[in-house]
């Protein structure tokens, strides 16, 4: 598995990606169907200032995945693989089974019942971490779950380890800034942006309303109705306010609005190194959606 994604990563132009199928695009990373690993997806990972930032990364990730485990959370079988590239900063890849049934699926093809189901089984997940281990999250949306098995999803998004301690996030945030051009990451940092975005996740209401803004993104608005039907009567059992629909609406625009500037000030850095003759090191998605 190393030397494919090594022999990816030699011939590897990120801005633009080649030989490869790219399933989906996170804010720093993108899946990847990699010739010689059927059945995986490559989750690549770039941003890290040297070997010591990725693999203190991979040390994190390996401990994500193992808390969320022993609170009997099923998390997909993930191999966490570190490339050194010389002189350049290495990359980290995350190789998983290709899972079928997504929970995006979901949203387009299930019943009302299963969809309910779904969105319960899911929140009861974000309710045992926050109960048993208070200091680590998960990003629940739907999209983030593969329901082979309806009554016990497994989590495939472990990317960003949502941990903190006493003294903030152990994930370190210039991971996340180094998407950002050099320029204006100290406007970025100033603002906090990075972990006022984390802090959403430890708290299981607003965990809700973002799997509900989910919705939205994937093209799925008309089962929003039905969802918060079912969203709100998971929050009534823990006697947590309930949601309108006009939070959903309000939360996922301004979602949709901080992450579209993220992404025109990313094409404008790539921009920028192409015409300096410089490496690019994320792929980017192309016209989104929002």
């Amino acid at each position: 598995m190393k030397q494919v994604l090594q022999r990816l990563e030699a011939n590897l132009d990120p801005a633009h990606p080649t030989g490869v199928t790219v399933l989906a695009y996170g804010e720093i990373s993108a899946a990847l169907l990699v010739p010689g690993l059927d059945g995986k997806v490559a989750k690549r990972m770039s941003g890290f200032a040297d070997a010591a930032m990725a693999q203190d990364y991979c040390t994190l990730v390996d401990e994500y995945i193992a808390t969320v485990r022993d609170a009997g959370i099923r998390v997909v079988e993930t191999q966490v693989v570190m490339i050194e590239r010389g002189d350049r900063p290495p990359v980290v890849y995350l190789v998983q089974p290709l899972l079928k049934d997504l929970g995006n699926q979901l949203l387009h093809s299930a019943a009302d019942p299963d969809l309910a189901a779904a969105v319960g089984v899911v929140m009861d997940r974000v309710w045992t971490l926050h109960q048993d281990t208070p200091e680590t999250a998960i990003d629940a949306q739907l999209s983030n779950w593969s329901f082979t098995v309806a009554d016990d999803p497994v989590l495939l998004d472990v990317g960003t380890p949502f941990v903190r301690s006493g003294s903030g996030y152990r994930f370190d945030q210039e991971i996340l800034l180094s998407a950002i051009p050099p320029g204006l990451r100290a406007y970025y940092r100033r603002k906090g942006d990075v972990a006022t975005y984390m802090d959403d996740y430890f708290s299981p209401r607003l965990v809700a309303v973002d799997l509900l803004g989910n919705f939205i993104k994937e093209g799925a608005t008309r089962r929003l109705p039905e969802g918060i039907v079912a969203a709100n009567e998971w929050l009534e059992s823990h006697d947590l306010e309930p949601i309108a629909r006009a939070e959903v609406d309000e939360y996922y625009k301004q979602d949709a609005a901080t992450l579209e500037l993220f992404l025109r000030v990313r094409r404008l850095d790539r921009a920028a190194r192409r015409l300096l003759r410089r490496e690019y090191d994320f792929i980017l998605p192309g016209r989104v959606s929002r």
